[in-house]
């Protein structure tokens, strides 16, 4: 039973492993694609007409779309594999609910629907895996607007009885009723990736999913999930790895220093792309094309920052940070360190902050994410 159990155990692993390093694979272009897109809307290559915006914001809406596609994928068979177990504590609902409805703004955006979310009671709190909840939260508002004819407004309503979480969609003026049998197949046509995905989630809770009716109303999905009810404060939760969201913040500013930053990849047209914007904001720039040039560099150079691909050749980014932990030198080990990744999974994030990192981006990561990491850990008086 126990050699059994063992390999079981390293057959997920593997598994897991191998869905992971497919998700890099597929984000290293698309993380370029993004950094291009960004950095023409930036003006980092001088200002854009009208016309040539409206361009380039199409192609940034169609690679954060591919983007949640692969995410989708990868996801979906890390749950077939039993390699994404539930990590409950205690958290609001209110929080992975309006990070649900972030991740579908652009879509419902799209077609013209307005979403209108209800948590009743307000502050209920439920012991749950919050990125989990926000992952069901974000299919099932994808799967209901995906569902509905464009215009009109998109309820989800949040409550908590009998021991379960309950998540009820329904659409309401603006398109004509639908029956459930209506709804089911245009359930099945419309994002058939999103909606396995949700009823893995589901199932994983060991939860319910159904298409219920509501008098004069049409059709609508109700979610039950088994999780029990908590009043114990709670901290504000991680976002789901997936996310790279773009804010509207101004550009970071480079002080008068002009600090280095050391970019240690293998991607030369993300290098390229990523070492242009931050030349642009005034930072010096150094660059690695494997994990044993960002050690000499790191010794010989001492950069104020080093931004570290986990998958690279010669020696990997978790390897190379672990011997610049390990330098004699106290400047060299104390040189900040951001892991860059793209396998969008806490487990990876965990390594590599276990293996000295002082901080994780996920690939593909937004101009305004690497400003706001960048200001964390560089310091205008620094010297």
């Amino acid at each position: 039973m126990r050699s059994s159990l063992s390999l079981t155990e390293g057959t997920i692993t593997e598994k897991n492993e191998f869905l992971g390093s497919i998700g890099h694979e597929l984000r290293n272009p698309l993380s370029n694609i993004i950094a291009q897109a960004e950095t023409l809307m930036e003006d980092v290559y001088g200002p854009l007409e009208s016309a040539q915006k409206s361009a380039v914001s199409a192609i940034q809406v169609s690679a954060r779309q591919l983007l949640q596609l692969i995410a989708d994928v990868v996801d979906l068979g890390r749950l077939e594999a039993g390699a994404s177990p539930l990590a409950q504590s205690a958290c609001l609902v209110s929080e992975p609910c309006a990070g649900g409805v972030a991740m579908v703004a652009g879509l419902a955006k799209s077609r013209s629907i307005q979403i209108v979310t209800e948590v009743q009671p307000p502050n209920l709190g439920v012991l749950a895996d919050a990125r989990r909840l926000q992952q069901i939260i974000t299919e099932l508002l994808s799967a209901a607007a995906l569902s509905m004819h464009t215009g009109g407004q998109l309820r989800l309503c949040i409550t908590h009885d009998e021991g379960c979480l309950q998540l009820q969609t329904l659409g309401g003026a603006g398109h004509p009723p639908a029956e459930p049998t209506q709804l089911l197949n245009q359930l099945g046509k419309v994002k058939p990736i999103g909606l396995a995905l949700l009823q893995q989630l589901v199932q994983l809770h060991g939860g319910t999913f159904a298409v219920h009716k509501a008098v004069g109303q049409g059709a609508g999905m109700t979610i039950r999930l088994p999780l029990s009810r908590s009043s114990a404060p709670v901290s504000a939760q991680e976002p789901c790895l997936p996310e790279s969201p773009v804010g509207n913040e101004a550009p970071l500013p480079a002080s008068s220093r002009q600090p280095t930053i050391l970019i240690a990849d293998d991607q030369p047209s993300l290098v390229s792309v990523t070492r242009n914007y931050l030349e642009s904001v005034g930072f010096q720039v150094i660059t690695a094309r494997d994990g044993n040039e960002a050690i000499q560099q790191a010794c010989t150079l001492q950069p104020d920052l080093i931004l570290m691909d986990v998958r690279m050749p010669v020696v990997d980014g978790l390897n190379a940070i672990r011997q610049i932990r390990a330098s004699t030198d106290p400047k060299t080990r104390g040189i900040a360190i951001v892991s860059l990744s793209g396998h969008a999974s806490a487990s990876d994030k965990e390594k590599c902050l276990a293996a000295g990192a002082t901080a994780y981006l996920n690939k593909p990561f937004g101009v305004r994410e690497l400003d706001r990491i960048i200001a964390d850990h560089i310091r205008p008086d620094r010297s």
